[in-house]
């Protein structure tokens, strides 16, 4: 007669909390101080205690950016004592597994070499480290001392011209601290990150209540804002009769007709890739995935999990605020297997459409009617 014997085990669904890098961006470039360390900041931190007392780009792109947040913004920062050293900022974050949705780079950019480097370093932390990332630069900002806006938007169309780099923002700085801006809208908890900054609902640009002049005292207006906004800028802009200063839609440098040529499509992307491959990695070697049918629809819902979180809608006060994207749908997501090791999983994310342009038209009728 055997003995009678008794195990107990647990197994790992991979049901649990994801991390959220979502709206916490790496600052590089160069500061007054704390060179080499990395620095988190907060809406509490004394910037000139941590990124010294004299300006630097770095500490007026926090400045703006937290200005433009909400209340629980953080960033991370990375200070080296030159201009040009930002790379070896960025690497040294990445070494030590510094966990952020995007990179940005307070030294200006002035060459289609220095939009480059950022797109590698993009594609680079993908293809080496599973990093989904943004990169985001800044022009060096107009000087009303010696040039005009024609000048600086002539620089602003060939600095860019030709160049293909979809998981990059190159953002005209139109005024010192512009860059900050439009990083700091992006990160506000109060919207989705599938919300373009160009967002009126949350209200205007702060820090900033007149536009900036040329040389020839001439302000900013909605003509230069259209002339960068075609070259593939990130502009200030406002509205005839309407308060405040907003901001223009997040452009990338992607080429003509891509499906990333603004930033929001690429961020909910960028957060369905981050969570599939956590997914993806739990499901190595185990035969729960296969080629059966049960198997192949049971892991349809289970990769479909990102999409079905992401697109989880709420409602506040008789308010809908839809969620990142649409509900996955029939054939959104499609389980391939190549070989009897290999398989290939696909996942079709569909963001919700969101108004731009508006066209009103108001008529009038003149009927007759008997009181």
């Amino acid at each position: 007669m055997s003995l009678g014997k008794v195990s107990v085990g647990s197994t790992n669904s991979g049901a649990g909390e994801f991390s959220t890098p979502e709206r916490q961006l790496l600052y590089v470039g160069a500061a007054g101080k704390n060179w080499g360390k990395i620095v988190y900041i907060d809406q509490s931190t004394d910037l000139d205690e941590v990124l010294g007392d004299n300006a630097s780009r770095m500490k007026t792109a926090i400045y703006y950016a937290r200005l433009n947040a909400s209340a629980n913004w953080t960033c991370i920062a990375v200070p080296r004592q030159a201009i040009g050293e930002w790379d070896i900022a960025y690497d040294q974050a990445m070494e030590a597994n510094v966990v952020c949705e995007g990179v940005v780079v307070t030294d200006p950019i002035t060459t289609a070499e220095d939009i480059n480097a950022m797109n590698q370093a993009a594609v680079a932390a993908e293809n080496e480290h599973g990093r989904f990332l943004f990169f985001a630069g800044a022009t060096n900002k107009l000087d009303a001392t010696t040039t005009t806006w024609a000048d600086f938007i002539a620089a602003f169309e060939t600095l860019q011209d030709g160049v293909y780099a979809e998981s990059v923002v190159l953002v005209p700085e139109v005024f010192g601290g512009w860059l900050g801006c439009v990083m700091g809208r992006l990160c506000n908890e109060l919207v989705s990150i599938a919300d373009s900054p160009m967002r009126v609902a949350t209200g205007g640009i702060v820090g900033l209540t007149t536009l900036p002049v040329d040389i020839d005292g001439v302000a900013f207006n909605l003509a230069h804002a259209r002339a960068l906004n075609d070259a593939r800028g990130t502009v200030p802009q406002t509205y005839a009769d309407y308060d405040g200063i907003y901001c223009s839609d997040c452009q990338t440098l992607a080429p003509e007709a891509s499906d990333f040529s603004v930033l929001e499509y690429l961020r909910v992307v960028n957060k369905a890739k981050r969570q599939v491959r956590i997914l993806a990695i739990q499901r190595v070697a185990d035969r729960q995935l296969n080629s059966t049918t049960a198997s192949i629809e049971a892991h349809k819902a289970y990769f479909a999990r990102p999409l079905t979180d992401m697109s989880r809608s709420t409602r506040v006060n008789n308010i809908y605020i839809p969620g990142d994207i649409q509900p996955p749908k029939e054939g959104d997501i499609g389980i391939t297997w190549l070989s009897k090791t290999n398989v290939q999983v696909a996942l079709t994310v569909t963001p919700h459409n969101s108004p731009k342009s508006i066209a009103a038209y108001v008529g009038l009728n003149l009927a007759n009617e008997a009181a």
